[in-house]
């Protein structure tokens, strides 16, 4: 088993992938399997730490079969670990230490899915890999919306807060409001970053260096929910005029008394 701090070596994980679509190969009702993410278009961004994602696609029939029988895995390499995460995919970890997640679905279903383009690793002569191209991507941001989304949560998470419930307040600022806050951000930046749609806390490290101090500002953590608000607060301020209303009413919660006047902050 690999090392879990050193990780597998990237061909690994591109040599696991070969084998995978060789066992498929094999059956009768597969079609083609898709590698995404770092395994798929982004391989420059693989490394020792990286998964691999893919989807299988297979006949109706097949797809069932594949999704409850996970023989055409564990022949390639045991599983340590399985964990059927939705109705079509599942997580596992291979006894050498490669996790990976993955979806089976076929050719009908893969119009309403969203996912980013990835890179055939397998398809049979006669499949249409066209068909493997996204025609559901996820919705465009709308900033306006983010904004006004992000400071309710805010006022709603700094009322959690005065309440005592500070897990609550930290989940709601400095998770969800900081979600929308990233999303802004990301969408004012150069539309060549490799910037993740489903997940906008990937590499935020890699895009803002200079603004390592403002991410530890705003999600500071548990019982310091304030003072995230207000960096984030500040930090929508940037992106135009905001709502006054709303505005007065969040740095009225940023200044209030706690109502649980005997919860002492860690």
């Amino acid at each position: 088993m690999s090392d879990p701090v050193n990780g597998v070596t990237v061909q690994h994980l591109l040599d696991r992938l070969d084998a995978i679509a060789l066992s498929l190969s094999e059956r009768s009702d597969t079609l083609a399997l898709l590698a995404l993410g770092s395994v798929g278009l982004d391989l420059a961004r693989a490394d020792r730490f990286s998964d691999i994602d893919f989807f299988v696609i297979a006949d109706l029939t097949g797809a069932d079969q594949l999704r409850d029988d996970l023989t055409w895995l564990s022949s390639v390499q045991p599983l340590a670990f399985a964990h059927r995460n939705t109705r079509d995919g599942w997580k596992i970890l291979f006894d050498d230490g490669i996790f990976a997640e993955f979806a089976i679905f076929s050719p009908e279903q893969l119009p309403h899915i969203p996912f980013q383009t990835g890179r055939v690793v397998w398809a049979r002569t006669d499949f249409d890999t066209r068909l493997l191209a996204p025609t559901r991507h996820e919705e465009k941001l709308e900033p306006a919306w983010a904004i006004s989304e992000a400071l309710t949560c805010l006022f709603v998470g700094l009322g959690r807060y005065r309440r005592g419930e500070m897990l609550a307040a930290q989940r709601l600022i400095q998770g969800s409001a900081l979600d929308l806050v990233l999303r802004v951000m990301l969408a004012h930046k150069d539309g060549t970053l490799a910037v993740d749609p489903f997940n906008p806390s990937r590499r935020v490290e890699q895009f803002w260096p200079d603004r390592i101090e403002w991410l530890k500002q705003a999600c500071a953590g548990y019982g310091r929910s304030v003072a995230a608000a207000q960096i984030l607060l500040t930090e929508l301020g940037r992106f135009g005029p905001l709502p006054n209303a709303l505005v007065a009413a969040i740095e009225a919660l940023l200044n209030a008394p706690d109502l649980k006047d005997d919860y002492a902050p860690v």
